[in-house]
Formats: C-alpha cells, sequence, structure tokens
C-alpha cells in the first residue's frame, strides 16, 4: 500500500517543489485545483507543472473535475451560497476520483494531492478532500513548506481547538452539550467549510 500525501505548491521554486515531492518518495501528484493555472507562479500552471514533474519522473494528473473547489452544479451549494463539501464527497463523480486514488495506493503508489495554499487548514484540498479518505480509514499528510509533515489527526486537533476550544467545559446548557468528540469534529469541518469554501456568486474563473 502506497502512501497519501497533500501539498500547497505557493510560490516555490519548482527545484524545491521537487525536492519536497522526493523527500517522501512521491511518484504521483493529483492537481485537485478547480482552475489549474497561477497568475503568481506560473511555474504551476497546468502544462508548466506536467513537464517538469515528467522531467523528474512523476506523473501528472489534473483531477480537477473529481476534487476541485468549484463545481458547477449548483444544488452542491449551500443556501448561504458556499460550496457544501459534504454534499460534493456524496456524488458519484467524487466518489469515482476517490476510488481511482485507493487504486492508485494499492498498486503502492505514493500520491500527493497538490493545490495552491500553504497551509492545509486553509485549503479544500484537506477540508473537503482529505476528509473523505480519513473518514475511511487512510492515513493522510500534509507536506508544509519546510519539509515537515501533519498528518490528518493534528489538523483535526487545530479544527477543534478553533471552534470548540472550552469544549470539555461545556455545561448542560451550553450549545454542543453532551456532544461527544465526534460530533464536535463534524461540526468545526461544516464550520470551516463555511469559511473557506467557494461562494457561488463568484463564478468567475479567476485565476489564483
Amino acid at each position: 500500500m502506497g502512501n497519501l500525501f497533500t501539498i500547497g505548491h505557493t510560490q516555490h521554486k519548482i527545484d524545491y517543489f521537487v525536492s519536497l515531492l522526493k523527500q517522501y518518495n512521491i511518484n504521483y501528484v493529483l492537481d485537485v485545483r478547480s482552475t489549474p493555472y497561477s497568475k503568481y507562479a506560473e511555474q504551476f500552471n497546468r502544462e508548466n507543472i506536467k513537464k517538469s514533474l515528467i522531467e523528474n519522473n512523476i506523473i501528472y494528473s489534473f483531477t480537477g473535475n473529481h476534487f476541485g473547489a468549484r463545481q458547477d452544479d449548483m444544488s452542491l451549494y449551500s443556501k448561504e451560497g458556499f460550496l457544501d463539501f459534504e454534499m460534493v464527497r456524496n456524488t458519484p463523480n467524487f466518489k469515482v476520483g476517490f476510488e481511482n486514488v485507493i487504486l492508485g495506493l494499492q498498486k503502492n503508489n505514493n500520491i500527493a494531492l497538490m493545490c495552491t495554499e500553504k497551509d492545509p487548514f486553509e485549503c479544500h484540498r484537506a477540508i473537503m478532500v482529505s476528509r473523505a479518505f480519513d473518514l475511511a480509514g487512510v492515513d493522510i499528510n500534509h507536506i508544509l513548506s519546510d519539509g515537515s509533515v501533519q498528518n490528518q489527526e493534528v489538523l483535526n486537533q487545530r479544527l477543534l481547538d478553533k471552534y470548540f476550544p472550552d469544549r470539555n467545559q461545556l455545561t448542560l446548557f451550553n450549545y454542543m452539550q453532551n456532544c461527544e468528540n465526534d460530533n464536535y469534529l463534524d461540526e468545526a469541518y461544516r464550520k470551516r467549510n463555511a469559511e473557506i469554501g467557494y461562494h457561488a456568486e463568484n463564478n468567475e474563473q479567476m485565476i489564483i
């Protein structure tokens, strides 16, 4: 069984980015951006990054159609207007992408899900996509800019600490009064989704 990672390209130099991948023996990069272009880091435009990775014997595949943070189906947006990550994870299209990743891992590939943001806490690759693998019992490690990794368990703790810092002191009269830790975590993911989810009114194809 291979290992699953995520990584944010930010504005890394391509050589440094490749070195991060090689540090963890990654041989597949799945681009989960809806729009695989960046006006601030053109080295990560779809054609450019694919070429650079091929030169380093790493396979690139665009998977924004399965895992992208922007969706054309308006039924996947909440009444507040942001993309509902839970709803996306339950679509047949997402599930096809999910199963393809599982098959790749079963073939002993080391796979990295690539998006833009430096911190996985700020990115749908962790809050939407990796959540599905975490729930399925697949270990995920998020490669940080300094080359260290943060696993999904640490990310989960960060979510709980942000949204429910007093969860162990709640009384019978508090919100989420008798909630177990899993319920807190589900709610924390929903809160993070509401904060970082793409809003339908911003439907122009922005390049970030």
